[in-house]
């Protein structure tokens, strides 16, 4: 079992999705790199971020940084850490999301996720590849999950 958010949980997800290269080639290649902020932890008042780089149809790289030095990203998802338990356990639940927990759903009215990136370009890579990180995310079906609260 896995504790969200952690290093060796996003870690786990990488590793689903480079272990079903067939699903996201179906989705088209994705080169970017990107992060997850999980804000507000009871244990951490600052939160915990993730760097995550995907090359073509896999995830090459998974780091947790510091919240002011996620390095050159193209953008990050962030949101609380209720936001980000209620979607994964939906997943995990569903073997999927419900229409009120993709990405989609959650991110384009910028809240509860919001997507923060230095320009337009850059937000952009997040409805680019949006299918491909929500199948990413979708992984968390075979990652037992645990939560701090």
């Amino acid at each position: 079992m896995l504790t969200f958010p952690s290093l060796e949980w996003f870690a786990e997800l990488a590793r689903v999705m480079n272990a079903n290269e067939a699903d996201f080639r179906r989705l088209g290649y994705a080169d970017v790199t990107w992060g997850v902020e999980v804000q507000a932890l009871p244990s951490t008042p600052l939160g915990r971020c993730f760097r995550l780089v995907f090359e073509e149809y896999g995830c090459a790289a998974v780091e947790e940084r510091a919240p002011d030095d996620l390095g050159e990203i193209a953008f990050s998802m962030q949101a609380t850490y209720a936001t980000w338990k209620e979607m994964i356990q939906n997943i995990q639940t569903h073997n999927g999301p419900d229409l009120h927990h993709t990405l989609n759903y959650l991110a384009l009215p910028d809240d509860p996720i919001y997507i923060a990136a230095p320009d337009f370009l850059s937000r952009d890579l997040f409805a680019r590849y949006g299918q491909t990180y929500q199948l990413f995310f979708n992984g968390a079906v075979h990652v037992p999950t645990e939560f701090p609260v």
